[in-house]
């Protein structure tokens, strides 16, 4: 039987409630969208790929991790 893949649950969670330095209330995915978009001149299709990790089976830390050291002001 196939092992489920499930996204991390801190990617559904708002800035603020998994960060207690950010006062965001948009859903970390959300911003970890907008730092891949903003970083590679709103290219779409190369944010997809870039984002395709975190959403793919990557634990919490390892989410949490790239937010603190690429996100984080």
């Amino acid at each position: 039987m196939a092992e489920e893949v499930t996204e991390p649950k801190i990617l559904d969670k708002k800035m603020n409630e998994a960060f207690d330095w950010s006062k965001d209330t948009i859903p970390v995915r959300d911003a970890v969208w907008n730092y891949f978009m903003e970083n590679n001149n709103h290219d779409t299709e190369k944010s997809l790929t870039e984002m395709k990790p975190y959403v793919d089976g990557q634990d919490d830390a390892k989410v949490k991790d790239f937010v603190e050291k690429n996100i984080k002001k």
